[in-house]
C-alpha cells in the first residue's frame, strides 16, 4: 500500500518537474528586476540579494520544521497556531468538489480579487466582496499531517513574506500548472513570467520541504524501531 507521501510524490513532484524543466528553465534564466535575485552596485561594493533569497528560504523551512515538531506533528496544532496568526480556517463538506470549481484544492488558499474572490468569500461564509483572505478551506475530516504539510510551508512562505502569493502571480501559476497552458508563455511579457517563476520556486520548494520531512521522520523511526531490543531477558 502506497503512502500518502508515495502519492505526493508520484502526483505533484512528478507534475512539478515537468514546469521546472521545460520552458521556464530557459525562458527565466535571468530575473530582471526580481528583488530576491537582483544585485545592487553602490560605491564599489557588490550586495547580492539572492544569497539573502536562499538565506530566507532556508530560515522559512527551518521554521516550520520547528513548528511542525514543537507541535509533535499535529494537524490540529499546526491549524492552531495559523489561527493565532490571525487566518481563518473553514471547515467544508465537499470542499474538494466545491474549490475545484475554481481549479484550487483543500488546503491554503491565496487571496484572490474579482469574482474568483466572491466565490470563494461566498463557499467559506466570508461575507460577499471582490476581495477574500489568505485562508486554509479544508473537508470536515482533519487531513493527516503529511497531507497539510505542502499547504503549510506555502502559508508560511506567504505569511514570512515570500513573493509569490499576490492573486495575479496565482491566476498565472494556476493557468501554466494547473490547466497546463504551455503556450502561456509566447504570450505575457518578462515582468508576468518572472512572477509565474516565483510561484513555482514556491511550491517547489514545498515539495522539497515534504520530502525533506518524510525521510528525517522515516530516519527517527528507524532509530527508534533498531534501539528497541528484540528479545527481552527477564
Amino acid at each position: 500500500m502506497h503512502s500518502i507521501f508515495d502519492k505526493i510524490n508520484k502526483l505533484k513532484l512528478e507534475a512539478q518537474n515537468k514546469v521546472l524543466t521545460l520552458s521556464l528553465k530557459d525562458t527565466l534564466s535571468v530575473d530582471y528586476n526580481n528583488v530576491l535575485n537582483k544585485k545592487y552596485y553602490r560605491k564599489g561594493c557588490t550586495l547580492d540579494i539572492a544569497a539573502d533569497a536562499e538565506k530566507r528560504i532556508l530560515d522559512i523551512k527551518n521554521k516550520a520544521l520547528e513548528l511542525v515538531n514543537r507541535y509533535n506533528k499535529s494537524t490540529l496544532g499546526l491549524l492552531d497556531y495559523i489561527s493565532s496568526k490571525g487566518y481563518r480556517i473553514v471547515r467544508i463538506s465537499g470542499a474538494k468538489k466545491i474549490l475545484s470549481k475554481i481549479d484550487e484544492t483543500p488546503g491554503f488558499v491565496c487571496a484572490a480579487s474579482g469574482l474568483r474572490a466572491l466565490y470563494i468569500n461566498i463557499v467559506s461564509g466570508s461575507g460577499i466582496g471582490l476581495k477574500s483572505e489568505p485562508m486554509f478551506i479544508l473537508e470536515k475530516e482533519t487531513p493527516s499531517i503529511s497531507e497539510i504539510l505542502h499547504d503549510f510551508y506555502l502559508w508560511l512562505a506567504m505569511d514570512m513574506g515570500l513573493p509569490g502569493f499576490d492573486d495575479k502571480t496565482h491566476k498565472l501559476f494556476i493557468r501554466y500548472f494547473v490547466k497546463g497552458e504551455d503556450a502561456l508563455l509566447k504570450r505575457i511579457h518578462v515582468n508576468q513570467m518572472i512572477m509565474l517563476k516565483q510561484a513555482v520556486s514556491r511550491d517547489k520548494e514545498a515539495i522539497e520541504f515534504v520530502i525533506d520531512f518524510e525521510k528525517i521522520n522515516r530516519s527517527s523511526k528507524k532509530v527508534h524501531k533498531d534501539s528497541i531490543p528484540s528479545k527481552i531477558f527477564i
